[in-house]
């Protein structure tokens, strides 16, 4: 996503009002209420209060009553719900919420590695590799909010630095495992070049019997 679509998206909605649309139209066979989108949104019940009130009015977001919970969903009918989620998909910056999220991670990350968003019909996913060696449960805590915020999947491979040699040898046809093709988050490009084995170092010694080693 630019960085101008980035500012209108903020132009036009506040951060409450912009990241309660994406939750409810790129989820939208999902209903959520009020304390969960509070978690959700990391911000103040008041502030969820107000937002919902207004979107309900406006009859872009449905209230439905279960038991003692009162839960909210997008009202896949109304006359804009299309045109609405074509822009918030657009408005869409995950490459920028998964950086930020291995950039708090405390340094406990030492390479990450994301494909482009792959859309195709209703898929909308990205892969991520992140090389540590022990994820924070903050992290995946924050990894879980961004798939929601985005209605986009994540694809993580958790491998740690010992691993990864193994790991991209084993998928070296796959092109987005590369910083030319994948968005390098963390780490150096050179951290993603599979180290030789012990075999492939040694330089071989030319056969003095049978001379296949020679050039004669």
């Amino acid at each position: 996503m630019s960085t101008q679509t980035a500012v209108s998206g903020e132009a036009l909605f506040g951060k409450i009002r912009r990241e309660l649309l994406c939750l409810f139209f790129l989820n939208p066979d999902r209903s959520f209420y009020l304390l969960e989108l509070v978690a959700i949104l990391q911000t103040g019940r008041g502030g969820v209060q107000r937002e919902l009130a207004n979107l309900t009015e406006s009859g872009i977001i449905r209230r439905e009553k279960n038991g003692v919970k009162t839960f909210f969903r997008v009202a896949d009918d109304s006359a804009i719900y299309v045109q609405m989620r074509n822009l918030l998909e657009k408005m869409t910056d995950i490459r920028n919420m998964i950086s930020s999220a291995v950039k708090s991670a405390d340094r406990t990350i030492i390479t990450a590695i994301l494909s482009p968003t792959i859309l195709k019909g209703s898929i909308r996913s990205v892969r991520l590799l992140i090389v540590c060696d022990e994820i924070n449960d903050l992290f995946q805590q924050e990894i879980d909010r961004i798939q929601l915020l985005t209605g986009i999947e994540i694809q993580m491979e958790i491998v740690r630095q010992s691993e990864l040699s193994a790991f991209i040898n084993e998928h070296s046809s796959e092109e987005w495992i590369s910083p030319g093709t994948g968005f390098l988050l963390a780490g150096r490009p050179e951290d993603l070049i599979p180290e030789k084995s012990d075999e492939e170092s040694v330089i071989r010694e030319p056969d003095l019997f049978s001379g296949s080693d020679f050039n004669w």
